[in-house]
Formats: structure tokens, sequence, C-alpha cells
């Protein structure tokens, strides 16, 4: 790969990531970053970047390896807390994800190819959310593309050191590094029709690429030594709490394979190869090529099953499956424009992109506005919902997660001095003089109810392009000392 092509992706994938925004930088921190990796980081920054389990706090770790809270942290020591610094922080694993992206998909089929696969996940409403926020996932999403482009290039140790450093992010960044070992090792089976000297060599690079694996039981057993425990309990009780059923099956594929305009690109690449092979002239070797690059197919392919197998049962959240999209994205665009018919797959191709760039502000279900740039609205709402509140002269505020954090710490962005906030599930009765609450929430009915009977009428209803309304409930203006 030319080193032209290295300075074009990252920096078309840079003013990408810097134009195509929610909002400006110092949009305000919205929900998991807002309430555990932002105040972790700060709780690091302000502790000499002590990150060791046991004295970094629980409530901030979660039991999550501690690169990230390790990174951010010093950023927040050297600049502060604020929107703007953390978002700095993030961002050029954004960039980096596309620009992997591309490099990938170059390598395996083409400059085409490339541009087409980095493409799909910049027109990614998902992607491009999360991407603009404090979360785990960007790294890994980057690492990943970072692991599978030089797996690619035959730079196993490359991938093994992006795979260390991801493990080290969080837990789920094991997924890229056992796909990698997946495919050395799938590579050094008979089946794989290798000479017996190439399957001793996979063989060989099976045991180094587990090396991220060693490095993520590493981390476990410094957590036990002190913390007192492996896996943080919690995460170990989500895992078994969740229900599983045949509807399970279905968890990670929607956001992977149809959200968005996705789907199109999916359904155009199976029946374009479907009619190629009812006539006889389909062949995946047409794009896959020589054996190296099989052994990258099958990586990615492991890493979407690892993803598949994992969240079958463990508590679900469509980014978590964000560090599989890359390579799905450079499938899906090998198939379509290294298939049967790269024109009409070249036209499905842009219809897909078309309708995954019309949906970065489509509206999401309550509470779930992270998955397009509709929590840049939500974010809008609250913030003008809150300004009564800051009119109080010292208000106490009963409100549910995220506003009740929102609202007690002014470097998230949303208030410019702390406000008293409690709980519904933390209410024992005592007085509060507002109620907050988003109108569509599972908790708007019982809130509402809990608003009456403390003789308050709504305030304010306020509603910001496809966000939810929120709901502001207090004593009427006449009804006040």
């Amino acid at each position: 790969m030319a080193r032209k092509d290295w300075l074009w992706a990252l920096l078309l994938a840079s003013a990408w990531v810097a134009l195509v925004r929610p909002g400006p930088l110092d949009l305000p921190y919205w929900w998991d970053e807002a309430d555990v990796y932002v105040p972790g980081s700060q709780w690091v920054a302000e502790h000499n970047l002590d990150v060791t389990p046991g004295v970094f706090p629980d409530d901030y770790s979660r039991g999550h390896p501690i690169l990230l809270y390790l990174l951010a942290g010093a950023a927040f020591r050297a600049f502060g807390p604020e929107p703007t610094v953390g978002h700095l922080v993030v961002l050029p694993f954004t960039a980096l994800a596309l620009a992997f992206t591309y490099l990938l998909g170059a390598q395996l089929a083409g400059r085409r190819v490339g541009f087409g696969a980095a493409a799909l996940l910049a027109s990614s409403p998902l992607f491009m959310a999360i991407g603009n926020m404090l979360l785990p996932e960007l790294p890994l999403t980057a690492l990943a593309a970072l692991s599978l482009y030089a797996y690619a290039r035959g730079r196993l140790g490359w991938a093994v050191l992006a795979g260390c450093a991801a493990v080290w992010v969080k837990e789920t960044g094991v997924f890229s590094a056992a796909a990698i070992a997946g495919a050395e090792l799938w590579m050094a089976l008979p089946l794989a029709h290798h000479r017996w000297t190439e399957r001793r060599s996979h063989l060989r690079g099976f045991a180094f690429a587990c090396v991220p694996i060693g490095a993520l039981v590493v981390f476990f057993l410094w957590q036990k030594a002190h913390a007192g425990y492996f896996i943080f309990p919690h995460h170990a009780d989500l895992f078994v709490e969740r229900p599983l059923g045949l509807s399970n099956l279905a968890t990670v594929w929607p956001s992977l394979l149809g959200w968005h305009g996705r789907w199109i690109a999916l359904t155009a690449a199976a029946l374009l190869w479907g009619w190629a092979w009812l006539r006889g002239r389909g062949s995946a070797r047409t794009w896959l090529g020589a054996s190296e690059r099989e052994a990258v197919v099958v990586a990615i392919v492991l890493l979407v099953l690892g993803n598949f197998v994992f969240f079958t049962k463990m508590f679900w959240l469509e980014r978590y499956a964000l560090p599989a999209h890359p390579g799905v994205a450079v499938l899906l665009a090998a198939a379509l424009l290294r298939g049967p018919s790269p024109r009409l797959g070249t036209a499905a191709l842009g219809l897909s992109l078309g309708v995954g760039l019309a949906s970065l502000h489509a509206p999401t279900s309550s509470d779930a506005e992270e998955h397009t740039f509709a929590y840049a609205d939500a974010i809008a709402s609250h913030r003008r919902v809150y300004e009564p509140v800051l009119a109080h002269p010292d208000p106490t505020v009963l409100a549910p997660w995220p506003m009740q954090i929102e609202l007690r710490s002014p470097y998230l962005g949303y208030v410019d001095r702390p406000v008293r906030t409690i709980h519904p599930r933390s209410w024992h009765g005592e007085a509060v003089d507002f109620v907050l609450f988003g109108a569509e929430s599972r908790r708007a009915p019982e809130l509402r109810a809990l608003a009456r009977r403390q003789g308050f009428v709504r305030l304010r209803s306020v509603r910001v392009g496809v966000a939810q309304p929120m709901e502001l409930w207090g004593r009427a203006p006449e009804d006040r000392d």
C-alpha cells in the first residue's frame, strides 16, 4: 500500500469527522460517557492517574480495563474535563477507524472497495453518533480495523500489539484478537489444503496471536489481587440474568446488517451473487483472491460470530458490536463492487449510502437517542428544560437518570452550578421543588402522578427536533412564596 494511501485516508477521514457532526466540540456529554467514563477519568486525573483496581472506585471503573480511563484522565489532568477535551480524546479514534477500514478494503480488494467500505461506515448513524462520545467502543473499533489491516499486510506483530491495547481498553476487545488467532488456526487445519510447512507456520502464528488473550488474563489477575474479584460481579450477574430465548439469536444482526440502509447493500449482494450462482458464474474467488486474503476474511467472520455468541446471552447495547462493523463493511463493499455485476453493485451501494446519510438525524425510540444524531436534540431539550430550575435560588429536583447527574456536575456541560437532585428510587417523601422526566420514558406515568400528588403543575414541556419531549413540573407561580 502506497504511502499516499495512508495520507489521503487519514486526511479524508479526519475531514469527514470534523465536518459531519451532531454538534460543536463542546456539545455536553451524554448518557454513559456522562455517568461513567467522564467522571471516572476525572477521578483518575484528580488522583495522580492511579488506575489500580480496588483503588479506582468500582462505581467508575465498572471492573473494566483501564487504558481509556488513563488516556482521558491524562488529558483531563492537563486541560480539564470539559466536553471539548473529552471529545478531542475520542475523535482521532473515529478518524482512524474510517482510515483503517479504507486501508483494509484496499489491501484485500482494491481502492474502490476500500473507499466503498469506508463510505458505508462513515454513513452509519450509529458509528458517527458514538464516534463523538467518550466511550470505549470507538477505540475498540479503530484497534479492530488496525488489527485486521495489519493481519492483511502480514504484520502479525502489529495485529497482536493492537489486540493487547484493545483488551486493556475493554474486555470485549478480545474478540478481534481471538478472531485473528482463530483465522491462523483455521489456516493450519488440513482442510485449508496447505503444505505442512505452511500449516506449521500458521500454528506458530496462532500461538503468537493468543498473546492479547494472555494480556487480558493479566488484567484479571491484577484485578483479583487488588479488588478481590477476577470479573466485576455486576457484569457476571448481567450475563447470568439475561434470559436465553430464540429472540436472543437476533441480538446483533439488526444494527450490524440492517439499520439505516445497510440492508440494501446486504440484500443486493445476496441477490447478485445468488443469481450468478444459479447461472454458474459466481465464485467467491473473484474478489477473495489468494489464500492469505482468505485468512483475513475468516478473521472478519469470526469477529462477527464472537460478538453474536457472547451478546446472545450478555446484556446488550447496539454500540457494543461496533468493532465488527469495519470488517462487515469491507465484505459488503467487496461483494458489491467486485461481484458479478459491479454496475448494479455500485448502484446498490450508493443507495445504501444515501439512506444512511439521510438517517443521521433520524428519530429513535425513547431513551435510545445515541443511535443517531438525535442525541444532540435530546441534549438541547435537556438544557432548555433546565432553565426554570437554574432560575430558582436553591432548587431540589426529583429526576431519574441521566438528568440527575447532568444537573449535579457542571463540567458535563449542562448547568453552570451544581443542583441538588434525588433519584426516584432514593426519594422518601422529602420536599422537592421540581419533578423532571422524559415524557415517553417508562417512568413518565409514575412521576406524572407523583407530581400531581405534590400539587405541582406542568411548568414546561420542551421538545427539540426528534428527541422525546421533556416535562418539568413544579408549583404554579401564584402558589410560590
